[in-house]
């Protein structure tokens, strides 16, 4: 993909126009049609200040990109800035879910500690339910609008960027996975020992506390460890996760949405 090819594309993603991003850069319409057009080369000064509106390098846009995909194939284009904030942003997100998932958890330490009626096992139940209902609500706000369209969209990344993306995703699913296991276990131990206590063949006993915190930390790890890897996964293995059912009725809704 030249540099003509990347600016009409990421001109596109950003829905500008000719006019409005020749504007933005201080130059002409037929400047920006003859840069997309690969009839003349824009200034180092017009370089750079394309470079801060479409959020990608320089090196980007001088270098011919090695991709596998063809030059005019629709998809939305993810710089390194772009999926580097977006992994960030899934990680706090993920780690406000599994905190309030956590603390639903921990109510059970309370109900097992403190007798039947009274008010420190009523007030300990509530303050980890509420507790997790604010963790939950924290990572609603804390996903970011402008990365829902990755969710709706088939990727295009710089082929170099994307080798490196994917050499970061085989490193860390090792380490998540690490943590995975161990947190499946302890959540399957819970609730095989909850199960059979409700069942009536393990009586309830001070034992249980140290069972519903194993169950809690379970379950915060699991449920971060498999939100980052499915944050890595939707960027490197996005070809598979644009190819689902679900994201091809997705962005036919979206598509159908726009016309109207």
């Amino acid at each position: 993909m030249n540099l003509g090819e990347k600016i009409f594309k990421l001109r596109k993603e950003k829905g500008l126009s000719q006019e409005a991003l020749a504007e933005q850069i201080g130059t002409t319409r037929q400047a920006v049609s003859k840069w997309e057009n690969n009839q003349g080369f824009p200034e180092t000064e017009k370089l750079l200040q394309l470079s801060n509106i479409f959020e990608v390098s320089t090196d980007f846009l001088l270098k011919d990109a090695k991709t596998e995909k063809s030059a005019d194939e629709k998809g939305y284009y993810v710089s390194r800035e772009m999926a580097e904030a977006y992994i960030i942003s899934e990680k706090k997100v993920s780690r406000y879910v599994g905190t309030g998932f956590m603390f639903w958890a921990l109510a059970g330490i309370p109900y097992v500690m403190f007798p039947a009626g009274t008010t420190w096992r009523l007030l300990g139940m509530a303050l980890c339910v509420v507790a997790g209902i604010i963790s939950v609500v924290f990572a609603m706000f804390s996903e970011e609008a402008k990365y829902k369209i990755l969710k709706q969209e088939p990727l295009l990344f710089d082929y170099e960027y994307l080798k490196e993306l994917s050499k970061e995703y085989a490193f860390r699913k090792k380490r998540y996975v690490a943590v995975a296991i161990p947190c499946t276990v302890l959540f399957i131990i819970g609730v095989l020992v909850l199960g059979f206590t409700a069942r009536g063949y393990i009586a309830w006993s001070d034992f249980h506390s140290f069972v519903f915190l194993g169950f809690a930390a379970g379950i915060f790890g699991f449920v971060y460890s498999a939100g980052v890897m499915e944050a890595y996964e939707l960027l490197v293995e996005n070809e598979q996760y644009s190819s689902r059912i679900f994201f091809r009725i997705k962005r036919k809704i979206k598509e159908k949405l726009d016309r109207i």
